[in-house]
């Protein structure tokens, strides 16, 4: 049997989007984010995006370099809406 309150906790919960996951992670690239090349650390200058090719260019390097050949700890994103202290 199902309650008001069962009701409430249900409709409260946002959806994500069709065919879309709750959350998902993936590499977040920024300036300043230390990640792993070749077993040296090593930081993000600055991400370039061209022709849908992403570029991540290192701190002391002149050559942009391919993300596969980097190491870096996957970011949780979320599909969904969340409350907190800059929702409306």
């Amino acid at each position: 049997m199902q309650t008001a309150t069962d009701t409430l906790a249900i409709q409260d919960q946002p959806e994500a989007p069709w065919g879309w996951s709750r959350e998902f992670r993936m590499p977040l690239y920024k300036p300043g984010t230390r990640v792993r090349r070749a077993g040296n650390w090593e930081t993000v200058s600055y991400v370039s995006l061209r022709r849908h090719d992403l570029s991540v260019h290192l701190v002391g390097h002149a050559e942009a370099v391919d993300p596969l050949e980097l190491e870096l700890e996957p970011t949780l994103f979320t599909t969904v809406r969340v409350s907190g202290p800059y929702s409306r």
